[in-house]
C-alpha cells in the first residue's frame, strides 16, 4: 500500500470517528471547497450540515468503520451508525427509537483532499427502525 493510501485511509477512519461526533471542524482540513456529494456541489459545509442534521436527530450517535479499502484516489468506506431517534430527522418528529444503519461511501481524493462522495444509506432500515414505515412494508 502506498503512503497516499496509507493517508487517506487514516483521514476517512478520522473524519467517521472523530468529525461525526467531536470534530466537525475536521471538515475544513478534509474536503475541498468544491466538493461535490452524489452530483451536487455542496462544498466543505455540506458535511458539516449533514452531520449537525444528524446530531439534532441522534444526539448519541456512535459510528463503527466496518470497512476501508483505498485505490488509486479513491477511498471506500463501510460505516455503521447507530442512535436513539430523540430529536427531528429529516422531517421525522422524534420517536424516541433505537437505530443502527449501514452506509456505504466513496470518496475521491485530489491530493490530500476529497473532492468527490458518493453515498448509499439503508434510508429504508432507517425509516423502519424509527417507525416512519409500517411494519407490514416490506422491502423488495
Amino acid at each position: 500500500m502506498s503512503d497516499a493510501d496509507q493517508k487517506r485511509l487514516v483521514l476517512a477512519y478520522r473524519w467517521f470517528t472523530e468529525g461525526w461526533t467531536v470534530d466537525i471542524d475536521l471538515a475544513d482540513t478534509l474536503f475541498s471547497t468544491d466538493l461535490v456529494t452524489n452530483g451536487v456541489p455542496v462544498g466543505i459545509e455540506g458535511p458539516k450540515t449533514r452531520i449537525r442534521e444528524r446530531l439534532i436527530g441522534f444526539p448519541d450517535l456512535t459510528t463503527s468503520v466496518e470497512r476501508l479499502v483505498a485505490a488509486d484516489d479513491t477511498v471506500a468506506i463501510h460505516l455503521m451508525w447507530s442512535g436513539t431517534h430523540t430529536g427531528a430527522y429529516g422531517g421525522v418528529e422524534p420517536t424516541g427509537r433505537r437505530v443502527t444503519i449501514s452506509d456505504l461511501a466513496l470518496w475521491r481524493f485530489d491530493g490530500d483532499l476529497v473532492v468527490e462522495i458518493r453515498t448509499l444509506q439503508d434510508q429504508f432500515g432507517l425509516l423502519k427502525q424509527i417507525g416512519y414505515l409500517p411494519d407490514s412494508v416490506r422491502a423488495a
